[in-house]
């Protein structure tokens, strides 16, 4: 068969095998699929994780700046107080939603706190008359009591907290618990009869080794402390955390000289107890309490003047150095310890000679609770004193120092002689007998 030229030849396709790669012979493609898949499907697992799970915060332990412990122990101590003051629990609703923003609370010093109290703080803790006195008319006020400071805290009406010589030092006690922290249960009228044994026994310190004591020491140099708040004073022993201000004791300890020779006798009042021994005796005890009968009676005593009739007359005759009928200097500036008390009283003589080195102790103490407040000035028999518009006379206060009640001191304070004798600090020892 002729092929005709001019016709197209007719050329039968080639079909040539490609080359496979060693990875696509390992099956790569589908591989590398399925890899990718799994990238992508943990990628979106991770993110979910991240987002789910909340991160964990540290547990931080915080230490209050005035001392203390941990958070747990704080906890400890204000579960006791709720269980001392039987007050039922708080009830806080959850998952409310307001508008109102509350403030976060301030930080402060015990001490500095006190002279912020108010007299509407205390509510059901105040005094009723028959139980201490009453508290009408009296106002503290939101500012800072006389004789405090609001910086570091060292010094309160109940003492300085820096070591001075020349001072009386104060040890704080709390009835209400022992030294352990345990409850003691006692009540206004054990605490009476305490304070009848304290008295008794000398204010010998074994009858308070048993009570819960403040770690925290006061130097002292004078005792006019005008009505505040109870609470003031474990405030400034710093330690209102533990303690709740009723039913504690403070006693002031030193020796001291006189600074000239003469007889003299201690005038006070305390709310509620103000007792003083000198060179080993008992030379004064009056008050809302008197001490060394165990006695709820300074009221009647102020108001009847008793002379001696009556059960609560002789026991006050018979454990107590006061003498009846009792006198009593009435100021102008004392008007509810007029009324309540009868005013100021007057303690026995006593002679005290200058050179010589005589123990002091000065017990103070709050009972119901509610208010507190004593002065305690010093009487020189022979001399003249100028007088109060109600005819009393302008004592100088008992101080170991040259410092004076702020002039703005308010509640119950008397009239002091300004440049009245200052007795002298001595280290320690015993006077001639009386």
């Amino acid at each position: 068969m002729k092929t005709n030229p001019d016709s197209p030849t007719q050329i039968s396709p080639v079909l040539s095998k490609s080359k496979r790669s060693f990875w696509r012979k390992l099956g790569g493609g589908s591989l590398s699929i399925s890899l990718f898949i799994h990238i992508v499907l943990l990628a979106i697992g991770v993110i979910w994780v991240f987002q789910v799970v909340a991160p964990v915060e540290k547990n931080v332990t915080i230490t209050p700046r005035s001392g203390g412990g941990t958070k747990t122990a704080e906890t400890k101590v204000r579960q006791k107080q709720v269980e001392m003051m039987q007050k039922p629990s708080r009830i806080i609703a959850t998952g409310f939603v307001s508008n109102i923003t509350l403030p976060e609370p301030q930080e402060m010093t015990a001490v500095a706190a006190v002279g912020r109290l108010s007299s509407g703080l205390l509510g059901d803790t105040g005094k009723t008359e028959g139980n201490g006195g009453t508290a009408q008319g009296l106002n503290i006020g939101d500012g800072l009591l006389p004789g405090m400071t609001s910086g570091d805290g060292t010094k309160t009406p109940f003492g300085i907290s820096n070591l001075d010589k020349n001072a009386l030092v104060g040890t704080f006690y709390d009835f209400k618990q022992t030294s352990d922290r345990k409850p003691t249960e006692m009540t206004d009228d054990q605490m009476r009869g305490k304070l009848q044994e304290i008295v008794k026994h000398g204010f010998d310190e074994q009858d308070f080794e048993k009570y819960y004591k403040a770690p925290r020491k006061l130097y002292q140099t004078k005792l006019c402390i005008p009505v505040m708040t109870a609470d003031a004073a474990p405030a400034a022993f710093e330690c209102a955390n533990e303690v709740l201000p009723r039913r504690w004791v403070v006693v002031y300890r030193g020796a001291v000289q006189a600074p000239k020779s003469g007889r003299f006798r201690f005038v006070g009042a305390g709310d509620d107890v103000l007792a003083v021994r000198f060179n080993n005796h008992a030379v004064f005890d009056y008050g809302y309490t008197i001490a060394g009968s165990g006695t709820h009676g300074g009221g009647y005593l102020g108001a009847s003047n008793a002379r001696g009739n009556g059960d609560l007359a002789k026991e006050i005759r018979k454990d107590t150095p006061m003498r009846l009928p009792l006198t009593f200097y009435k100021y102008s500036q004392t008007p509810r310890w007029n009324k309540d008390l009868g005013g100021l009283a007057v303690g026995p003589e006593f002679e005290a000679r200058e050179g010589s080195t005589y123990p002091i102790e000065i017990l103070i103490a709050e009972i119901p609770g509610g208010y507190f407040g004593v002065s305690l000035m010093i009487e020189e028999i022979g001399v003249k004193y100028d007088k109060d518009p109600g005819g009393a006379p302008i004592l100088p206060l008992f101080r170991l120092d040259s410092s004076l009640p702020a002039p703005e001191s308010k509640g119950e304070t008397p009239p002091c002689e300004a440049d009245g004798p200052i007795w002298k600090f001595a280290q320690g020892g015993a006077g001639p007998a009386f």
